[in-house]
């Protein structure tokens, strides 16, 4: 494809700024139209880009009828998902979701159908698929997979909207499900969850209603073993999001401060069972938003797999509403298989 993609962004706030910005860094992409709340939200990103020739837009439907995409951008709340994804593939017009995909697995189900059935690129915003440790990883034999350990830690304040359980649906969906994703990407299917939910350091603010504390323990359908956490009682300031994951051969420690002005750390250990054989060290130092941005546009090209799909989001959103599930039931296993 010789000419350069058209690229919509439906989303004015950090995350589509952020993708928009990574966009703005691609010789053989145009941003050619932005849709927010309002046209001056919509306005106010054209600006921040200097994308004079874009379209403002406060209203997605119209931004449709009247834009010619390729591909768009949804980087919305989980709650203000409503029909938007399976409208513009309809159209033919390649996605690229951030995450969480949907509210709920019904939404996210029709978001998949119509991907599926209209056969365009799909990616998600899972960035940490796009970590150096975890490309070595996939691309060697590590053995059986035994045990995944991970954890979101933080202390957010975040837009009034996160707070609500209507309509962010916690801290699972919202940010914990990355290390659910990476769990899934790199040891499979889940066959059960279960888990524990609380608000131990907010119960006494009313507009706090999703969980602040939580326990994800998961089985896989390969017998491998996993337990993920997630806290925003911890440091201000600081987003850690830490995992190890255990191979019969290989080992791979992801190392993270949550200060974005120190580089996480990685290392994968390979071993016979007696030996370690290689141990390779990471500078996490790779920006995995651009990675991530450069795959999807690579994947409509032609030139690239696709590594993170619509599917792989419904699987994610699967395994958070399971462990939620399972909260509500003190911890009874949710079956996945």
């Amino acid at each position: 494809m010789n000419r350069k993609l058209s690229i919509g962004i439906l989303g004015t706030g950090f995350m589509g700024n952020m993708h928009a910005q990574r966009l703005m860094k691609q010789d053989d992409v145009v941003v050619t139209a932005v849709c927010g709340e309002t046209i001056a939200m919509a306005e106010e990103l054209k600006s921040n880009l200097k994308v004079g020739d874009a379209i403002a837009f406060g209203n997605f439907d119209e931004m449709l009828a009247t834009s010619q995409l390729d591909a768009l951008y949804i980087c919305l709340p989980p709650y203000a998902h409503s029909g938007q994804e399976e409208k513009a593939a309809e159209r033919g017009i390649h996605l690229f979701l951030e995450k969480p995909i949907a509210y709920n697995i019904t939404q996210a189900e029709s978001i998949v159908a119509a991907i599926e059935k209209a056969g365009v690129v799909s990616q998600v915003g899972y960035h940490m698929r796009f970590r150096k440790a975890v490309t070595a990883i996939k691309r060697i034999s590590a053995g059986k997979p035994t045990l995944f350990e991970g954890r979101f830690w933080c202390n957010f304040g975040g837009p009034p909207w996160w707070t609500d359980n209507a309509k962010s649906h916690g801290q699972i969906f919202e940010q914990v499900i990355h290390l659910y994703d990476m769990a899934l990407y790199l040891f499979g299917k889940v066959d059960s969850a279960s888990g524990f939910a609380a608000n131990l350091c907010h119960n006494t603010d009313q507009t706090y209603t999703i969980e602040d504390t939580s326990v994800g323990m998961l089985r896989f359908a390969n017998g491998a073993l996993g337990m993920i956490t997630g806290s925003n009682c911890a440091i201000p300031e600081r987003f850690i999001s830490t995992f190890r994951a255990v191979f019969e051969h290989v080992t791979l420690d992801y190392h993270s401060t949550g200060d974005w002005r120190v580089k996480d750390e990685s290392t994968l250990f390979v071993h016979d069972g007696k030996n370690i054989i290689e141990q390779q060290d990471f500078d996490e130092n790779n920006d995995v938003y651009l990675d991530e941005t450069r795959a999807f546009l690579d994947a409509i090209q032609g030139k690239a797999s696709q590594i993170a799909t619509a599917r792989d989001g419904l699987d994610g959103i699967r395994l958070a509403s399971a462990v939620l599930e399972s909260a509500s039931r003190n911890g009874s296993p949710i079956q996945l298989s």
